[in-house]
Order: C-alpha cells, then structure tokens, then sequence
C-alpha cells in the first residue's frame, strides 16, 4: 500500500486492513493488487487513475477498486511542490467479497453494488462524513465485529447515487498492447533499481526507440522513469531506516540506489514530507509505545 503508513493491526491480526494517512505525499505508480480497495480522501489534493480513466481527488472523494483492477493515487504538485493528502484506505481480501457468502439474502444489496462498478467506480458524497464515520468504527475492531462493520459499510457505500462507474474496456485494451511491455519493465527495475538504469537499456529491453519509450512508461504508468525510480528508491531506503537502525543513513542512501547524500534527502523529504533523520526517529519514537 502507501509506503510509510502503517495499517491499524497487522497482517497477522486481521485480514481487513485499515490504513490512516495524515498529511502525506502520495506518488503511487500504477499497479494491481489481489482485494478491493476503498479510499476516502479528508485532506489535500490529487489524482486517481482507476482502470483506463483518472480524475482529480479532493475533500470529500470516495474511491472504490475492484481486485486486480489497475489504480493510482497521487498528490497534486503546485508551484513546484506536491499536496499532502489526508485519507482512510481500507484493503479487503478477495475472498470475503466472493463465493457463497453474497448468494445470502442478507448481501443482495451489496453484491448488486459490486457487479454494478465494473473495476470500479468514483463518487462524492453528500454524506461523506456518515461514510467517514462508519470507516472510523473499523479501525481497531477485531474477529467477525471487524467483518460485520465492514460489510456494514459496504452496505452504506451502495445506498449513494451517483457513482461514476469505470469499466474495464481500456483496461483490457492495456493489457493487449502494453501489459505485458510494462511488466518487463517492473520486473527490471525491481532487480536493478539500485544500480544505475538508463533509458536507452529499458527501450531495448521492450524493442522501443528511447523517445517512444519514455512517452510509452509516463502514458502506463502515470509518471515519468525518473519519478517511478525515486518512488521505489525512497521506499526500500524506508523499509531499510526501520529494520536496520544502526546502518549509517549515507550507507542506506547507496544502498537503495541514490549516488549522493543531498539527492537522497531531497527526493525523501519531497516524498514522505520529513527527512530520513527525522523518519528513523519517529519510527523509534512509535517502537517505544506500549
């Protein structure tokens, strides 16, 4: 999910994940994931891509993707800087949301509301705050009370108008002429990021010209080489500032592909919104809790 914001329980505690984001940096590439995922948008502003259409988000803004489905959120960037953004976003496995459980007369509403969205769908709502309230009784809940309060909302998600529903036709169309050149792409990167990664090599590694390729990734992917590099860079350099709390931040920095210290902070503090120093010590800070 968004690197930098933890879910209110862990993997091992529940399998409905609830992720509180407060005034962060967004830049989120294009991806898929196996759930359905919800997004309510409290603070800031930005854009979404789900499946082949995007739009802006904004106070008030309710997303919701279908497993598998393609999404992106990312921040609006304004004189040069980019928008912290404030949201809920809740992650829910696949198989809650399958099989027999939505033939129950209890989830006709809900199931009619699933098959209704395609890949998904976008709204805002004139009673995004009864929304909002409902996500915040999840938060914390456990066992099947977590379970009926998220089906609880499910059930108040279908009961608003004026859902813009995303098809998946474009995203189908993706996947025929490009899926498969953007997944070699990934793949690449996963591995090498660390290193030095030129275009030239990624054009002849999908049989491009380099200009074509570049206008191929930022029109997939929903951002520019550079920026998707600095995103997974800064995310493992994250991960790294937490498991490892006595490795030397410059070691870090190389180690997750940056050349020079100055970079590193930059391109941190643009994208988590405080320096690597600072993040290493609220993580600390958050350890320390009872």
């Amino acid at each position: 999910m968004i690197f930098g914001t933890r879910s209110d329980l862990s993997s091992e505690d529940a399998s409905i994940l609830v992720y509180t984001v407060e005034d962060q940096i967004l830049e989120d590439p294009i991806h898929s994931r196996v759930g359905d995922e919800i997004i309510l948008v409290t603070k800031g502003h930005g854009t979404y891509q789900i499946g082949p259409e995007g739009g802006e988000i904004n106070p008030g803004f309710i997303g919701y993707v279908r497993s598998r489905a393609l999404r992106s959120w990312n921040s609006e960037s304004r004189n040069g800087s980019l928008i912290p953004i404030s949201a809920f976003v809740i992650h829910i496995p696949e198989n809650l949301l399958a099989g027999s459980f939505l033939q129950l007369a209890e989830a006709s509403v809900v199931k009619s509301f699933l098959e209704s969205l395609g890949v998904g769908g976008v709204v805002r709502a004139y009673n995004f705050e009864r929304v909002q309230a409902r996500v915040r009784t999840i938060v914390g809940s456990r066992g099947m009370l977590r379970i009926a309060r998220t089906h609880a909302l499910l059930n108040l998600l279908s009961q608003i108008e004026d859902w813009q529903v995303i098809d998946d036709k474009g995203e189908k169309e993706l996947g025929r002429r490009d899926q498969v050149r953007l997944k070699r792409v990934y793949d690449f990167l996963d591995i090498h990021f660390r290193g030095s990664v030129r275009r030239d090599a990624l054009a002849r590694l999908v049989e491009m010209e380099p200009n074509s390729f570049s206008r191929f990734f930022r029109r997939s992917s929903g951002q520019s080489l550079s920026d998707y590099l600095s995103v997974i860079r800064v995310r493992h350099a994250a991960t790294l500032l937490g498991a490892r709390h006595r490795t030397p931040i410059s070691q870090i920095a190389r180690e997750s592909g940056f050349s020079n210290q100055s970079a590193f902070n930059r391109q941190f503090r643009m994208r988590l919104g405080v320096t690597p120093r600072e993040y290493r010590k609220r993580l600390d800070l958050e350890w320390l809790q009872p």
